[in-house]
């Protein structure tokens, strides 16, 4: 779900050179003549080809593959993304920042009006402080109403290079009403800015994702930002406050995803649903204030639970595996969120019975960054029977077990493991223990749950502890333990 390829192919491969009935000759390094091929082949390609090609390179270098010849002049202009990036034109050309910031500016306009057809996606990384009155308006009006952008990122670079701006309402996102409200427009990030209204935000029913980091307003204008985008399905939030004094309020009955990077306010109030994936990064410590949830699909109350309050994330993967349309698993586990870069803690619940469940799984596991400090597995067994006398699927989910790697990611390690539900009768269950055991992936400890039960599951589960500890270890201080 990657919404702005990067460039992965340079221009030198699709240099044109003339036809010629004689091919030129060419020495190696050795001194030895070769013969070269001066049939420009890659011209002859059709167009969807081509475009290809050039939607895998940078804005910058596919606009100038223009200038080759007659045949690639429009192009570039049916490619599918259009990325710019104002950050490497002062580096590469070392000239003065205001001046050439605007000199690039005046380039995007041009290039966007140029494009040809709608854009599945825009990004535009720029100074605010040095965008002329109504710059960045023009660019987003162009991208929504003339290309029908389905996905816009707007980056204030001001903030990622510690510079200060020219005055107090430089990095005011400066947008007229409803601005958007436009109904191609999905997806929308913004990283940098200060909001004073949330009137660029009005009747937006259109957003399903919404990504807002480093944005600096009153929690009042945030409120009012959440309220207009009844449809979200995924709401990322890294926020700075003017107010702490305040509520934060994230009422939304269509919310899928809620991440919050920054929770230093007196209250937050969230209800939601069907939310099945919740995550927390930052919240003051040592500081009380109100903490409430309303999201029936949530099953682990984390900010209780530890008192150590680590960035943890919460996954309810049964009951998000049953929507038709898994765009909130698609967004965490895609490179353009960022999701897991600072999480140290998730909390899963799934049925291991279910294929497209464990894959699920192995999705976020392969996508985390870093060391998992904790995972805790809630086992959702909604089928008895499916494990007595395997399931349609059963044979393939068994054949999936024994002869996959349930981890493909050998980078990723987790240092303890707790299944609080854990059935040693089960023996899929068995199967997912076992493959953390053998492979590795748990480094210090493992934690299965043999009291507060009853007795006859309290022996399944201590023998099922005693099989796991014979297995071959891929970590020797693994440590496997009741609790």
């Amino acid at each position: 779900m990657s919404l702005f390829p990067l460039s992965v192919l340079g221009t030198s491969q699709l240099h044109h050179q003339p036809k010629s009935m004689n091919a030129p000759l060419s020495s190696d390094a050795r001194g030895k003549r070769i013969l070269i091929d001066s049939v420009d082949r890659i011209s002859k390609l059709p167009d969807d080809v081509l475009v290809k090609i050039l939607a895998s390179m940078s804005t910058e270098d596919a606009v100038k593959t223009g200038v080759l010849s007659t045949r690639w002049k429009n192009v570039w202009k049916q490619v599918p993304y259009l990325h710019f990036d104002m950050l490497n034109a002062p580096l590469n050309k070392r000239r003065p920042l205001a001046p050439l910031s605007n000199h690039v500016a005046k380039s995007i306009t041009k290039v966007i009006n140029n494009h040809n057809g709608h854009l599945m996606g825009c990004s535009i990384d720029h100074f605010a402080h040095h965008c002329q009155d109504g710059e960045l308006e023009t660019w987003v009006r162009l991208l929504t109403l003339q290309k029908h952008t389905k996905a816009l990122s707007l980056f204030n670079l001001i903030h990622l290079l510690h510079l200060h701006g020219n005055g107090k309402r430089s990095n005011v996102l400066q947008l007229s009403p409803n601005t958007f409200s436009h109904p191609s427009l999905s997806t929308l990030f913004l990283h940098g800015y200060d909001l004073e209204t949330p009137h660029a935000f009005n009747e937006c029913n259109n957003l399903k994702i919404l990504k807002l980091e480093r944005i600096f307003a009153e929690v009042d204008v945030f409120n009012t930002v959440i309220a207009s985008c009844p449809s979200l399905k995924v709401l990322v939030l890294n926020a700075m406050w003017y107010n702490n004094k305040a509520c934060l309020k994230i009422h939304n009955n269509n919310l899928k995803v809620l991440h919050l990077a920054s929770c230093n306010v007196d209250c937050i109030d969230v209800s939601a649903a069907l939310l099945d994936i919740f995550s927390v990064y930052y919240y003051m410590f040592g500081r009380k204030y109100n903490f409430v949830i309303n999201a029936p699909r949530i099953w682990f109350n984390s900010w209780t639970k530890d008192s150590r309050r680590v960035p943890f994330m919460n996954y309810n993967i049964t009951s998000h595996a049953q929507e038709k349309e898994n765009l909130g698993h698609e967004f965490v586990v895609s490179g353009d969120a960022n999701y897991f870069l600072r999480l140290k803690s998730l909390k899963v619940v799934i049925d291991v019975m279910n294929s497209r469940e464990v894959q699920m799984l192995r999705d976020i596991l392969v996508a985390w960054h870093g060391i998992m400090e904790e995972l805790d597995i809630l086992f959702k067994d909604n089928n008895v029977s499916k494990e007595e006398g395997e399931s349609s699927n059963g044979g393939t989910q068994k054949k999936k077990w024994e002869e996959t790697k349930l981890f493909p990611n050998a980078d990723f390690r987790v240092e303890v493991l707790w299944m609080a539900n854990f059935s040693g009768s089960n023996k899929k269950q068995f199967a997912l223990a076992s493959r953390f055991v053998t492979q590795g992936t748990v480094m210090k400890k493992m934690m299965i749950k043999t009291s507060s039960i009853v007795a006859k599951k309290k022996l399944e589960n201590e023998a099922a502890v005693a099989k796991l500890k014979e297995l071959p270890k891929g970590n020797e201080n693994l440590s496997i333990e009741c609790f």
